[in-house]
């Protein structure tokens, strides 16, 4: 299989900050670079050239093999870790492999219905266990830290409201969305409104917002209403304090992470400083909501490594990410791992979780 031309055009610096200078690797430097990154991605140890000389495909010597190592080296695509051992990728050797060498891996078959029966196992119109439903299937098929951002409700459309009565003066308002989700708010009244005011309330209100983002309906002056009687208008006061809560709760909940453990037993990860970065990561939510909170980039997958990262603890780590779209609301989600993941297989199954995601609120 090839190297898929849409990522790699993608890939080429149209978001990372820092871009290292285009630079073509000859034919013998792109073989071994390609076979130093696979070989410690698999087996986070690093290559020799007597390994590499006996591997299918090398019909150099170890001494040539060496030669290409050193010009690698010299040019900052690979690393010795210590005196006498093999070399490992640096930052740039990564970003060149993904971005020129990196080759498509379909996703099994078994990797699929292992995301979608994830997904479709739970209620599809309560967004929350969706989302949290996703984390758990990308962190399964990845073996990363799967992330998923939730996409802020206030951009959902309306499409109706309604209540249900609980006991005398507590009701259940369900905010019905047309991409299928419908959240809800407990709401109480202590002065005595009846039902059918209540329902007469709801119904206007659909009728004027039906087919506009909630958020407009948290901002809309009374001018909106001037059709409206006065004493219809009050209970309307009392229901759209109700929606702002409901929108900006949900608004404080974004971020869904499953797999913390998956970080943490990656041999890079051993030592204490590492560990308590990974730590501080997991921790720390509003750094994992400013690193995918990219709603622009829908249909498009984003890959940053090491030192890519801005922020000092995510540069022993990449982080691959994709929009994804549910209704009129846009939301992001990926993976979190080493420098050293599997970026082949990894970038297709990112891409699929946000598909079915999609998929199950055309």
């Amino acid at each position: 299989m090839g190297a898929c031309p849409l990522w790699r055009s993608i890939f080429s610096g149209v978001f990372l900050k820092k871009r290292m200078e285009r630079e073509e690797l000859t034919e013998r430097e792109h073989l071994v670079l390609d076979a130093v990154v696979r070989n410690f991605i698999l087996s986070a140890a690093p290559t020799g050239s007597r390994y590499l000389s006996k591997q299918k495909g090398f019909d150099l010597s170890p001494a040539s093999i060496r030669n290409v190592m050193y010009d690698l080296e010299e040019k900052g695509f690979i690393a010795q870790p210590h005196t006498s051992a093999g070399r490992v990728p640096t930052d740039k050797g990564y970003r060149y492999y993904v971005d020129r060498i990196m080759k498509y891996t379909e996703i099994s078959e078994g990797t699929k219905d292992l995301i979608r029966n994830t997904m479709v196992a739970v209620d599809k119109s309560d967004l929350h266990l969706l989302l949290e439903a996703a984390s758990k299937a990308l962190s399964r098929a990845t073996n990363q830290l799967g992330v998923i951002l939730a996409p802020r409700i206030s951009k959902g459309i309306l499409k109706q409201l309604y209540l249900f009565e609980i006991e005398p003066g507590r009701y259940v308002l369900n905010v019905a969305l047309e991409s299928g989700f419908v959240k809800t708010v407990v709401v109480e009244f202590k002065t005595g409104v009846s039902h059918e005011r209540l329902e007469l309330a709801c119904r206007i209100i659909s009728a004027k917002f039906s087919g506009k983002p909630l958020e407009q309906m948290t901002c809309d002056d009374d001018g909106t209403f001037s059709d409206v009687s006065e004493l219809e208008l009050g209970i309307i006061r009392l229901l759209v304090p109700s929606i702002q809560k409901l929108v900006h709760s949900d608004e404080a909940e974004m971020v869904f992470a499953e797999g913390k453990t998956n970080v943490l037993i990656q041999p890079e990860f051993f030592n204490r400083e590492r560990v308590g970065a990974v730590i501080e990561i997991l921790e720390e939510e509003s750094l994992l909501v400013h690193l995918f909170e990219t709603p622009e980039s829908e249909g498009r997958v984003f890959i940053s490594i090491g030192e890519e990262n801005r922020q000092d603890q995510l540069q022993s780590f990449s982080i691959i990410k994709t929009g994804y779209r549910v209704g009129s609301m846009v939301g992001s989600l990926g993976v979190i791992g080493p420098k050293r993941m599997l970026y082949p297989y990894l970038v297709p199954t990112v891409e699929y979780t946000a598909k079915v995601l999609g998929e199950l609120h055309s």
